[in-house]
């Protein structure tokens, strides 16, 4: 199957690629750990102090997703800029 029915089809989908991807790197588990950790330690805190720290955690979280977003947007348009210049470099006569 080509790139573009591939991506038409919904068989490309770099967000769980690097999922997969960045699971292997040491210093993800290690900040998920910390994470779970401290989740952990919410469970004996206080009603308004949960509630506090989950309002947070889904206003970050929601600007992770704008970023990661947004930075797939510029990598995928520098991507085909990439493809654009290598075609017309191919496409240049010799000298």
């Amino acid at each position: 199957m080509d790139f573009f029915s591939e991506l038409y089809h919904g068989d490309i989908y770099p967000a769980e690629e690097i999922a997969v991807d960045i699971a292997s790197n040491p210093k993800y588990n290690e900040l998920t750990a910390t994470l779970a950790k401290s989740a952990e330690q919410l469970t004996n805190k206080d009603e308004n102090i949960r509630q506090l720290v989950k309002q947070y955690r889904d206003g970050f979280d929601k600007l992770i997703g704008l970023h990661e977003l947004h930075a797939f947007k510029i990598g995928f348009i520098r991507g085909a800029e990439l493809k654009q210049a290598i075609s017309k470099t191919n496409n240049e006569p010799s000298v």
